[in-house]
């Protein structure tokens, strides 16, 4: 029996971790647990993102929604994404994401809330969207994690798929 350690939004490409058996999952688990597997993400968001910054704000499931999310303060759960502008074009910023947490919907509703929707994103993103997309722009580009028989530490990186990578290529 697989397990998913991880898990991706619908429209997000990229890397997920699956272990082959209940052992390895259970120190995956714990890995993921205890913050030490590295998730790095690309996104392209609306707006000019400021260079760097912290988003530190709890999240929790939206009134009378089984999927959305939402900031909130008062019954949400502990999450904080990092970013780092690579570029910007137009009315539109790269971003390299970090997780320190993995909650629900977590850089889509981050990024929302401060102003930067991905673009793509159905839920939380721009209202209107001028070029045709095959899904939103967030991709788990890199995923380390210490194999949990050998202690080696692994490093995966996952080319973005076609449709980000020509829209970076219109961008430019």
């Amino acid at each position: 029996i697989f397990r998913c350690i991880n898990r991706l939004d619908r429209d997000t490409t990229g890397l997920l971790i699956v272990a082959k058996n209940a052992l390895s999952a259970a120190i995956l688990s714990a890995q993921m647990r205890n913050r030490e597997i590295r998730r790095t993400y690309l996104a392209i968001v609306q707006g000019i993102a400021p260079k760097k910054g912290t988003v530190s704000a709890p999240i929790g499931r939206k009134d009378g929604s089984v999927m959305e999310r939402q900031v909130d303060f008062d019954h949400g759960e502990t999450a904080v994404t990092h970013f780092q502008r690579l570029a910007v074009s137009d009315n539109y910023s790269l971003l390299e994401l970090h997780l320190e947490t993995g909650r629900t919907h977590q850089i889509r509703v981050h990024m929302s809330s401060i102003g930067h929707p991905i673009l793509g994103d159905e839920i939380y993103g721009p209202a209107k969207c001028p070029y045709k997309l095959q899904g939103q722009t967030l991709h788990a580009k890199v995923l380390g994690i210490t194999h949990p028989t050998t202690g080696e530490y692994m490093e995966f990186d996952a080319p973005l798929p076609d449709y980000f990578q020509g829209l970076l290529e219109k961008m430019h």
